[in-house]
Order: structure tokens, then sequence, then C-alpha cells
């Protein structure tokens, strides 16, 4: 019943436009900067010159070839599909979350630009598998991190690709429900007090214009208590996919440090304003380096994956062995018979002539 529960929670929250709205407010949210949206999707294309990851994928590993039917899982108001519908990427597209207020926010938006091509479902899909061989493409577009069956999950999305089919994810990767290390909060905290206070006036609506003093990380229960499925089991994303996906290209995309460093100041950063932007280069460079020289993972990443090669199926039956046996026998027999009857015919020749 609390699974159950912890369900329709996580369904009505994000069904929530406003809440929606508030995670992702320019003022608040780090991805909201441009300068920050720039530098991370430099890094999720691994330095090319791509508008953003999905082209990164479609151009690096598709070669820029339409596909017959692509799947997004975790599709919320359906940006994604749009943006690949746009980029003339499929013919069909399937598209399922688990919040009904965001489906029919993705229908509406879908409607509105006369894209008739997407498909979009209400659908929990910890519960349901996606057929088998059906897609030529599987994304994921910070969705993956709110699935706790992920074994389950990924199994049916290797599934339901066609040979040689993609997976493609872009997500966040790090500590389960931001339980963070104490080396990585030491950093974040660190780094936060390099920011002048110019630029760290709150625009959270608890403390809205004052001086931040500490970077808000988050309680891990409270994280739970909020959305149940909030990077529920991000941590062991990595671990799984490596499990039934070889790795095709896996891309630091940061977020390590600057995720909860902008998090509710993130409206001070103006590209009007040079300090600030030399600020932001300040805490690029720091996350940078302490990624890049391994010192901390990164904890947002793209990745495009394959299916493994599958020896067997775990569906399939196994052979009969003591059948195998005795039809193997059983052929011995008649072919010891049929020499022995090819040798007579041969002694009866010879006796005629």
């Amino acid at each position: 019943m609390e699974h159950l529960a912890d369900k329709e929670k996580v369904a009505a929250r994000w069904s929530d436009s406003a809440i929606v709205f508030d995670a992702f407010s320019p003022q608040l949210y780090w991805l909201a900067v441009p300068a920050v949206q720039a530098r991370h999707q430099r890094r999720s294309c691994a330095g090319a010159t791509y508008p953003s990851w999905v082209e990164y994928c479609l151009n690096e590993f598709m070669f820029g070839a339409r596909a017959e039917r692509m799947l997004s899982i975790g599709c919320g108001q359906g940006a994604l599909e749009r943006q690949l519908h746009a980029l003339r990427a499929f013919d069909a597209c399937d598209a399922y979350d688990i919040a009904p207020g965001a489906i029919e926010m993705a229908r509406n938006a879908a409607a509105a630009a006369n894209i008739r091509t997407i498909n979009y479902e209400a659908r929990d899909v910890e519960a349901r598998d996606f057929g088998v061989g059906v897609y030529d493409a599987i994304w994921f577009n910070g969705s993956l991190h709110h699935i706790k069956a992920l074994e389950t999950v990924l199994e049916n999305v290797r599934k339901a690709l066609k040979p040689n089919g993609l997976l493609f994810l872009h997500e966040y990767v790090g500590a389960d429900r931001f339980a963070f290390p104490m080396v990585q909060r030491q950093a974040i905290e660190r780094a936060f007090l390099l920011i002048p206070d110019t630029y760290r006036k709150s625009f959270a609506p608890h403390d809205f214009g004052e001086v931040a003093s500490l970077p808000p990380l988050p309680d891990p229960e409270e994280v739970r208590r909020a959305d149940p499925s909030e990077a529920v089991r991000s941590s062991a994303i990595l671990p799984v996919l490596s499990t039934l996906f070889d790795t095709l290209a896996l891309n630091a995309s940061g977020g390590t440090l600057l995720q909860f460093l902008l998090s509710g100041i993130a409206g001070n950063f103006r590209a009007d304003d040079p300090k600030s932007m030399a600020v932001l280069d300040m805490l690029f460079r720091i996350e940078d380096t302490l990624i890049d020289t391994g010192h901390l993972p990164s904890d947002f990443v793209v990745c495009a994956a394959r299916a493994k090669p599958q020896l067997t199926d775990a569906s399939a039956p196994m052979p009969d062995l003591d059948g195998v046996q005795a039809g193997i026998s059983d052929l011995r027999a008649r072919n010891a018979s049929a020499a022995a009857e090819i040798e007579s015919l041969r002694k009866s020749l010879r006796r005629s002539t």
C-alpha cells in the first residue's frame, strides 16, 4: 500500500504545472542560466559543436538517419519528443509518463504544433513492458533517476529495441536522494563562499532578496517526503546499465557542484552583467578541474549504448537433453542398420556376378 501511495504522490506532483514551473524557474534553476546551459551541452556533446545532446546523439550514433519508431520514457510535458519531431528524427514516437497531468500538457502542446506522430500515454513504466523488437531508439531525458526498478525497466528496454537499436540517456547519476559524500559537500560549500555577496542574493520565496550564507544542500529525508521517486536509485544507474548494454559514449556533463551552488541564486547570473559571467567562469573551472582530474565524478552524464549480445533468452525453454541424447542414439542405430543393408546388397551383387 505504501508503494502505491508513493506512486500516486509522484503522479500528482509531476501533474502540477505550478510545481514543475517553480522547480525549473529561470531565477532558481541552475540550467536555466543560458551560459550554464551552453557549457552543460558542450560537455554533454564531448566538446563537439552540436546545439544540444539530442543532435549529438542523432548524428554521432544514428548518422542522421530517420527512425521508423522511437520511445521516450518519462516524457513529462513532451519537450524532447517535440524537439525530435522538429529534427525529423522519426516516423512515429511513443511517449510515456506516470503523471496524467503532464501527459495532457504534452498532448496539448503537440496538438498546438499540429504534430500527429507522437503517441502520448499515461503509464507506470515499472509495471508494464514495451514489447519486443519494436524501437530503433529509446530515450531517457532526466527520467531514469526517478525509477526504482532499474533492472526490470532496463531489461524491458533491451527487449524492446530492434537489433542494433540504441539507448540514449541524459541523466543525473549522482548520490541517491542527493546524500552527497562529505568531500563533495565540502567542495560545494567552499566554492559557494567564493561567490561575492552581490551574486548570492536569493530568489527563493522563503528568503527572497537576502544574501545566502550557505548553499541549499538537500536533506535526503526531505527529498523522499517531497517526491519518493527523486534520485531514488540514481547511483545504481550506470552499474545496472553496464550489465545489459555496451556503452558507446559516456560524456561527463558536470553539475557535481553547480546544481546546488546556483540553486535559488541562478537569477543573479545574467549575460548583460560581465562580472557575474566572470564569477560563473571561475565556478566552471573549479568544477571542470575536480571532475576532469577524477577528484569527483560527474553527477550528470550523456550516454549512448547498445544492448549486449544475448547468447540465450531467459524466457526461452531449455532444451530437453535426454530427448536430444535419445535422438542421437536413434540416428546412430538407423545409420548402423543402413550400413548393414548396404553391405548385404554388395554381397548379393558380388554373388550374382
